[in-house]
C-alpha cells in the first residue's frame, strides 16, 4: 500500500516581521531576481499575462459600449482632446473600475504562477484557472482596493498612486494567507509603509518601464507585464513568505518515494501555507 507524507517548510518574511519592517527588501536586488525569473519562465507564463490583459480589454470595451453606445466614443474624445465631456470622463472612471473588479480571478491566477516563480517552481499557461477558486474574495477584495484608490485619486493623483502601491500586496494575501479583504488591505499598508523608499524606488522603475512600452507602441507590455508581476511576487515572498508542502509518494517501479509538488492553495490560514 502507497503512503503519502507531507512536509513543510517556509521561504521568505512573515506577517509578523512585515508589521514590524523586518524585512530584506534591496530594490536592486529584487529588481535584478525579477529580470531572471521573467527570462526562465517567459514563454509559459507570457500565455497566461497576454489572456489576462486581452480579458481585461474586452471588459473595458464592453462597459464602454453600455454607457456610451460605442467604445470609439471615449477613445476618439480622448485621442483628439474634443467633447471630452463630464459624461464621457466618468464613463471612462468607470468602465476602468469595473474592468479591474471584474477581472480579479484571472488576476490571483497569474499572481500565484508569479508566487511559484519566485520560490523556483514551474508553471504552466492553465494554471490561470486557479484562481477561479478565489472568484468571490478576490472581487470583494479589488472592489475595496479599487474603491480607496480611486478615493485617494479624486483628492489628489500621487494619493491615488501611493495607495496604489501600499495596496499592491492585499490580493495576494487574502489567498495565501487566507486573511480577510479587510485585514489584508491592513496588512498590505502597514508592510508598506514600513519600507516605503525601498517600495517606492521598485515602483518607480516599473513605471519607467510601463512608459518605455507604451512609447514602443505597446510592444514593450509582452516583457513589462510578466516582469511586474513577478516583481510584485518577490517583493511578497520577502515581505510575507510562502509556506511550500511537499508531498511525496512512493515510485511503483522501484518502491523509491517519488516528490511532486501540489500548486493548490489549500491549507488554513494559521498555518501561512501555499502548497507550490
Amino acid at each position: 500500500m502507497k503512503e503519502t507524507t507531507k512536509k513543510s517548510f517556509h521561504v521568505g518574511g512573515s506577517i509578523e516581521k512585515a508589521m514590524v519592517g523586518d524585512v530584506d527588501l534591496q530594490p536592486i536586488a529584487v529588481l535584478q531576481e525579477a529580470f531572471k525569473i521573467t527570462a526562465k519562465n517567459f514563454t509559459k507564463f507570457l500565455p497566461a499575462v497576454i489572456c489576462l490583459f486581452i480579458a481585461q480589454i474586452a471588459l473595458l470595451l464592453l462597459s464602454l459600449k453600455v454607457q456610451l453606445g460605442n467604445p470609439s466614443v471615449f477613445f476618439d474624445a480622448f485621442i483628439t482632446g474634443k467633447g471630452f465631456t463630464a459624461e464621457i470622463l466618468k464613463a471612462g472612471f468607470m468602465a476602468n473600475f469595473w474592468s479591474d473588479v471584474l477581472i480579479a480571478p484571472l488576476y490571483v491566477g497569474v499572481s500565484l504562477m508569479a508566487l511559484n516563480h519566485s520560490v523556483g517552481l514551474p508553471t504552466r499557461p492553465s494554471q490561470i484557472i486557479k484562481g477561479f477558486s478565489f472568484t468571490l474574495v478576490s472581487i470583494i477584495t479589488m472592489l475595496l482596493i479599487s474603491s480607496i484608490q480611486g478615493i485617494g485619486s479624486s483628492i489628489f493623483p500621487l494619493v491615488g498612486l501611493f495607495l496604489t502601491m501600499a495596496l499592491s500586496m492585499a490580493i495576494l494575501l487574502v489567498c495565501e494567507k487566507r486573511v480577510t479583504p479587510i485585514r489584508a488591505i491592513q496588512y498590505s499598508f502597514m508592510a508598506t509603509i514600513r519600507k516605503v523608499m525601498p517600495m517606492t524606488a521598485i515602483y518607480l522603475v516599473i513605471m519607467i518601464f510601463f512608459f518605455i512600452s507604451i512609447i514602443t507602441a505597446g510592444i514593450g507590455l509582452l516583457w513589462t507585464l510578466p516582469f511586474f508581476f513577478n516583481v510584485k511576487a518577490i517583493i511578497y515572498r520577502n515581505m510575507f513568505g510562502i509556506t511550500l508542502q511537499v508531498t511525496s509518494v512512493p515510485n511503483a517501479d522501484d518502491n523509491k518515494p517519488e516528490s511532486k509538488a501540489d500548486a493548490n492553495v489549500s491549507e488554513p490560514i494559521d498555518n501561512d501555507t501555499f502548497n507550490a
